[in-house]
């Protein structure tokens, strides 16, 4: 008896060291497991799974395989409860009692490995989540290691961050990895739409890696999805009708194709984020709705020998995209469809009129019913042309915005500034800093190119009534302080003239349906056709040519861009929403009732009754200038007459209109009878071309030097020589005369019958 009890005491003395070398070697499998888990209970996977890029409200919207070519997607949103159910019931029931082991599972698994040829695991869900992350041989070893790398992985994360991280890791079949990218792969849906057999079946296919293969095992699959729904009714989660139904719902044969949705973008928000998943602020039911029928638009021009196309949709009022289109078709290798057309630099054409309008607006410039000049006009050596090369002589500010003429709208970028323009576009698109001078008085005209970011920028601070800002792809964002660079009166009036323009075919006709401010645009060249615009809802850039910058007679900004933007326009909700009238920041004021100027007292004072009306003008507004086109005359007789006129004291003021000299020349020509004006008209002779201290660079042709044309105005149609250098070269009532120059200084004089003189000096250079 004392032998077998000193080898009892020798048997519980080694049990107890090896209890306790076993103890001392899993705590420090215990402590090595948990030093390897990230802080802040971050996602122990978040490095393999694959990017995805959801739309505002968590749909998916593009899916990029991850480094190992893999489906892994993560779920944005917590594990659906159905698919919780059917897994905890399928894997692990003892889930929310156990700390990462379950004895009971264990005890059974060791006497199922010794009396039974099948073997089983008896790990918990906590252990597999460890076996998925080490990826351990399958070994004892190992299996003793999991129970307290499980251990260690309880005691950093709760129940459902480790059922999240197993659903997310779980193997579904091939490159399939995770709950996520097996609802998208076989049922094509997001898995929050998961019904009771979807989410049965996703509950055993992580167990039944030889049936993998959907199309061949679908009738086992089948046998062990139903025994698990029987259990899940008879447990009490649905009723009998629920169960009836589920077991109807077919086994899905095949994988589902998948679909990018506004690939440009999300390629691009891909490669600035680390995230596995990046919510956008696109609304994925408007991206797919107008992907489609922009590929439909495509087809329609792809005859005209126009390739690419390119479109946004912003939220006027967050400035959120809802929309980004890049291309026809990121598909359309053979017309270059992976180039994003948003980003691209072209040139804007007209789009940048209506702010010049409304900028000018705000500086008392004009009044939308104000006076312009659309006549032939030089600037230094720029000459710009109506695109119909046709001229208004006198036309109303909105109708030239309206008609988008250029002549106009160069001159009055002149008197506005081009410095001062650009500096203001700068700051309300984020343009790089650039020399202003660079492009002159041609920016107006699109010289200066611009991407369809920066055009909806502008239009969007538009619709915005004057506060521009930045554009938003991703959520959460910060929102940055926006500035007021126009007026909300300006902006109200610039708006009311936009909206309307007149839109192609029967979109003119149905103005009333769908309320919107817009422009068109068309490049030098015809190499862009823009359409621009905004709503209180919606801000639109759409944009039509060719990637490789090869013109096109048929592009044109109404017909190709306009007509679009209507469309996807019409494919939108709530597409007719008006501005409101802001009416504490506009008043009315009282202008004359031809140019549409204010009057000066004294000038008010010479006008007949009712020779005046009132019209909305922004209260914040400088005072709108006074008109350009009426002088001030002393009249006796019915004779202007001057100051040193003997009969000047016997003379009464009168108010006369005063057209400018080159509307004056413009009428001459067009064969107007300009009589009745040249009585008033001080100056009746004067150079036109070149203008003084204007450097030419000498033009040449195919054969050398090229003659340089001189213009003048000769209202009275009189005999006028013409000296050049103080000699005289030329004797005739012509308006023109083509002349050979050597370069250098040179100083034209001209000189009437009457006596009239005018004379400018001007350089020729290489």
């Amino acid at each position: 008896m004392k032998k077998l009890g000193a080898i009892f005491k020798q048997a519980l003395v080694l049990c107890l060291v090896f209890l306790l070398l076993f103890c001392l070697y899993g705590l420090g499998v215990y402590v090595q497991f948990l030093h390897t888990l990230p802080s802040l209970r971050a996602d122990i996977f978040e490095s393999v799974y694959s990017k995805s890029v959801l739309d505002r409200q968590g749909r998916i919207l593009s899916v990029f395989l991850n480094q190992a070519e893999q489906w892994h997607l993560k779920s944005p949103t917590p594990v659906p409860n159905k698919l919780k159910i059917a897994v905890l019931t399928y894997e692990d029931k003892r889930f929310s009692k156990h700390f990462g082991v379950d004895i009971l599972a264990l005890l059974r698994s060791v006497k199922n490995n010794f009396t039974q040829t099948k073997r089983s695991g008896g790990s918990t869900i906590s252990m597999q989540v460890v076996k998925l992350y080490l990826k351990p041989k399958r070994t004892y070893a190992n299996k003793i290691n999991e129970i307290f790398q499980a251990l260690a992985l309880e005691s950093a994360y709760n129940k459902d961050e480790i059922l999240a991280m197993y659903l997310n890791n779980a193997p579904y079949g091939g490159n399939i990895i995770g709950y996520h990218s097996a609802s998208l792969l076989y049922f094509g849906k997001d898995s929050t739409q998961l019904t009771w057999a979807e989410s049965a079946l996703l509950a055993i296919l992580p167990n039944a890696p030889g049936l993998f293969n959907l199309h061949k095992n679908s009738q086992i699959l089948q046998k062990k999805r139903d025994v698990l729904l029987h259990k899940l009714h008879s447990l009490g989660y649905f009723d009998e009708t629920i169960l009836h139904l589920s077991l109807k719902e077919p086994i899905p044969q095949g994988r589902k194709p998948v679909k990018n949705l506004a690939p440009h973008l999300s390629l691009k928000l891909i490669q600035k984020s680390t995230q596995s998943n990046i919510t956008s602020t696109i609304d994925k039911q408007i991206q797919a709705r107008l992907e489609s029928k922009i590929k439909l638009y495509h087809k329609k021009l792809l005859s005209l020998g126009i390739l690419n196309l390119a479109a946004l949709v912003v939220d006027t009022k967050s400035g959120e995209i809802l929309s980004y289109i890049g291309s026809q078709d990121f598909l359309d290798i053979e017309n270059f469809g992976q180039i994003d057309g948003v980003v691209a630099l072209r040139s804007p054409g007209s789009l940048l009129k209506p702010f010049l309008y409304a900028l000018s607006i705000d500086e008392g410039l004009i009044a939308p019913q104000s006076l312009l000049v659309d006549v032939p006009m030089f600037f230094s050596n720029f000459k710009p042309q109506n695109a119909n090369k046709t001229f208004q002589g006198l036309i109303t500010a909105e109708s030239a915005l309206q008609k988008s003429l250029n002549v106009p709208f160069v001159k009055l970028l002149q008197t506005y500034g081009y410095e001062k323009f650009f500096f203001a576009l700068q700051d309300m698109t984020g343009l790089n800093l650039s020399n202003a001078s660079r492009y002159g008085l041609s920016l107006i005209l699109g010289s200066k190119e611009m991407n369809m970011l920066q055009i909806a920028r502008l239009y969007r601070g538009l619709g915005n009534y004057g506060y521009f800002g930045d554009l938003y792809t991703t959520l959460p964002y910060e929102k940055k302080e926006e500035k007021s660079y126009i007026t909300q009166g300006s902006v109200y009036l610039t708006l009311q003239t936009l909206k309307e323009l007149k839109r192609e075919g029967d979109l003119d006709y149905h103005r009333e349906k769908m309320a919107f401010s817009w422009k068109s645009g068309t490049s030098y060249g015809r190499k862009d056709a823009w359409a621009a615009g905004c709503s209180p809802q919606y801000t639109i850039v759409v944009w039509a040519g060719n990637f490789t910058g090869k013109p096109n007679p048929n592009i044109f900004g109404v017909k190709t861009a306009g007509t679009l933007l209507f469309e996807l326009l019409e494919e939108l909700p709530h597409n007719n929403v008006n501005f409101s009238l802001p009416a504490s920041k506009l008043t009315y004021i009282e202008v004359d009732k031809i140019s549409a100027y204010r009057l000066s007292e004294d000038m008010k004072a010479l006008l007949p009754e009712n020779a005046t009306k009132n019209i909305l003008f922004p209260i914040d507004s400088r005072i709108l200038r006074t008109s350009p086109f009426y002088k001030k005359v002393f009249v006796y007789d019915g004779k202007e007459l001057d100051s040193q006129d003997e009969h000047f004291m016997y003379a009464k003021p009168q108010l006369r209109l005063n057209l400018p000299l080159n509307m004056l020349t413009y009428y001459k020509l067009q064969n107007v009878n300009i009589q009745k004006h040249l009585a008033k008209q001080e100056k009746t002779l004067q150079i036109i071309y070149p203008t003084q201290n204007l450097k030419i660079i000498q033009p040449k042709d195919f054969n050398g030097q090229q003659e340089l044309i001189i213009r003048i105005a000769n209202l009275k149609n009189q005999n006028v020589s013409w000296y050049l250098d103080k000699n005289l070269i030329h004797s005739s009532s012509s308006s023109t005369l083509k002349i050979l120059l050597p370069q250098g200084l040179h100083f034209l004089s001209i000189v009437g019958e009457d006596g009239s003189i005018d004379s400018v000096g001007f350089s020729v250079e290489k």
